[in-house]
This record gives C-alpha cells, structure tokens and sequence, in this order.
C-alpha cells in the first residue's frame, strides 16, 4: 500500500485529539502484536468498532477498552520505549498497522490535544 495515500495515522490523531482517547484490546493487560516484519505492536483505534472488528479478525480474547490520552503519553508511551515495542495504528483485516514510534506518537497527540482545546476554549491570551 502506498504511505501517501494511506492517511489512517493522520485521521486517528485528529479523531483521538478531539475526543482525548483512543481504544486498545484489553485482557489482563493491553494487548501486543507481532506484525509481518516481526516488529512488536500495540493497537490503537480512534473506535471502539474498530478496535472490536481487528480483535475478531484476529481471533483474540482481549475486548476492546477505552484509554485517555494521559495515560497514554505518562504510562503506555515510557513502557513501550523500554520494551522497544511500536504504536500500531488502525490496523484493520485487509491492512496492517501503520507504525509509528512512540515519541512520534506522544509529541503528535500532545499537539492534537492542544489544538482540540483551542477550538473548544479559544486562544489565551
């Protein structure tokens, strides 16, 4: 698939900023995935949907559970730069994640983050 055109990771920041969340698959822990290319992944949705559907194409036990974008960037982010282990974002059935390293992701979400608050509050001045 051609990276230009495939503009899930854009969409999900967007999505995620406004809504200050994303969806995992969550079972005794969030889950980690091994992609084609061996690399290990976590998961991430802008919907619950989504997150259900790739959890059953996968045939996996894990259920789809919401996390705030706080936790995200204080706890998952430092974990899984430690463990070496990549956000996967918006795999669905027919394509794999778009990877993405995890300070990528944290400073991306903090900007989504700002930019939803200043649509919803306005610039300070």
């Amino acid at each position: 698939r051609d990276q230009q055109t495939d503009t899930r990771y854009q969409d999900f920041i967007t999505a995620v900023g406004e809504w200050e969340g994303v969806w995992g698959l969550y079972h005794n822990g969030w889950l980690l995935h091994r992609c084609d290319e061996g690399k290990l992944f976590c998961p991430l949705f802008a919907t619950r949907d989504a997150a259900q559907r790739w959890g059953a194409s996968i045939r996996t036990n894990h259920v789809a559970g919401a996390i705030t974008l706080v936790d995200v960037i204080e706890h998952l982010i430092p974990d899984w730069q430690s463990q070496n282990i990549m956000a996967g974002i918006c795999p669905t059935p027919a394509l794999g994640p778009v990877l993405i390293r995890p300070d990528k992701l944290s400073a991306d979400l903090l900007g989504a983050l700002k930019a939803a608050m200043t649509v919803q509050f306005g610039r300070k001045s």
